[in-house]
């Protein structure tokens, strides 16, 4: 009996020690999946593994996706969707380590339907240096040129290389280095063609084209904002991607916290109260941010050793966990833009020698968190996606 006993508290022990390793496995490997994945027949939809998992190196783990669409690579699983696929689909995520299974969540491929009858779209992007670098606003504008069914145009005061806009083309609110909190707090700089070393066309000094004169000081006046830049008229749909200058610096979770409480959540409160006080029906939706490029290379070329791949990943993990429970809390809709940006190929390069004395040149990459034009046309692919998929749902 007393051997018995020993054995089972034993094996008891052991079961134990296992499922505390399997959830401390657990919670050092949050996954960043959104609810719903957005695609369209034609192009190509991702998810790229080391964007949905927090480790330092996604190679270690390996990947099973369970879906009736689609396929699995090493790196990532993909789908270029049929007019047969439309619909929704669901797709499960499992994450293997040498223990087993180490994470694990499911979501939804969501094939948006053609549009069939006649839709208007008014369309403003909000950001910073990615939206400011034009790539992804001028995808959207050149798949939507091939939709005969939606009357598009865009809403903003910048354009391609920060010159205003052509009437009828391309055009956004995105300015390099901005935050959520930038829209509600940049006025009366001297503005200024100096710009911040990172890109000669970005202007360090300018204001926000939302901020108008209210007494001794300024306020955010949308109604002024439309008035003065889009003939009156209210966009129907807003779509946010912010949030990567005012994450970017952070250490630790709590200054991420911090910036959080203070820069961030007032200021997409503020926002989206503002546009539906004067359009009640406008469609929101935040965008999740970029990845970044997958080297440590790339964060040296562009920040020497004052900003690691790592903690960009670990501040990107953290704060994605924030903007998944808020865009409930605000009924907005949610972009997965993080999941779709190949992190390998979609981020600039140049070719250097391998070091001082090697004759061999190799490819870098040079560029940290600003993807090249592919990476780019992947944003905007996403976004057009998930705005085919609000327009055939009305």
């Amino acid at each position: 009996m007393k051997l018995l006993l020993i054995c089972l508290t034993v094996l008891f022990l052991t079961l134990a020690v296992l499922l505390l390793k399997n959830t401390l496995q657990r919670k050092k490997f949050p996954l960043q999946l959104t609810e719903k994945i957005y695609a369209v027949p034609g192009l190509e939809c991702n998810i790229y593994f080391n964007n949905v998992v927090t480790a330092i190196n996604y190679r270690n783990y390996a990947y099973e996706v369970r879906c009736d669409i689609g396929r699995t690579d090493s790196d990532r699983w993909r789908v270029t969707p049929e007019e047969k696929d439309i619909g929704e689909h669901k797709l499960t995520f499992i994450v293997h380590g040498d223990d087993g299974i180490v994470a694990r969540a499911t979501t939804t491929v969501v094939v948006a339907a053609p549009v069939t009858e006649k839709k208007k779209v008014s369309l403003l992007l909000m950001g910073a240096s990615q939206t400011a670098a034009v790539g992804y606003p001028e995808r959207i504008f050149e798949l939507m040129q091939e939709e005969k069914n939606i009357e598009f145009s865009m809403v903003g005061t910048n354009s391609g290389g920060y010159a205003a806009p052509v009437p009828g083309g391309v055009a956004h609110e995105g300015y390099g280095g901005w935050g959520w909190n930038s829209f509600f707090t940049r006025y009366g700089l001297k503005e200024s063609s100096a710009n911040d070393g990172l890109d000669p066309a970005r202007p360090w000094l300018r204001n926000s084209s939302f901020l108008f004169p209210d007494g001794d000081g300024f306020k955010f006046d949308l109604k002024a904002y439309c008035d003065k830049y889009n003939q009156g008229n209210v966009p129907d749909t807003l779509i946010i991607m912010l949030g990567i200058n005012n994450i970017f610096g952070a250490r630790s979770n709590s200054d991420v916290d911090k910036t959080w409480d203070e820069h961030i959540y007032p200021y997409m409160k503020k926002l989206v109260g503002e546009f539906r006080k004067l359009n009640p029906s406008i469609h929101i939706a935040f965008c999740t941010l970029t990845p970044g490029s997958f080297t440590q290379t790339s964060f040296g070329k562009s920040y020497k050793c004052n900003y690691t791949l790592w903690q960009w990943r670990k501040n990107l993990c953290y704060y994605h966990e924030k903007l998944f429970k808020v865009v409930k809390e605000l009924n907005v809709g949610l972009i997965p833009v993080h999941a779709v940006v190949d992190g390998d190929n979609g981020y600039p390069e140049q070719e250097e020698e391998a070091n001082m004395h090697c004759e061999k040149k190799i490819l870098r990459q040079m560029n940290a968190v600003h993807p090249n034009p592919s990476g780019y046309k992947q944003i905007g692919d996403c976004i057009f996606a998930y705005l085919k998929h609000i327009l055939s749902s009305r």
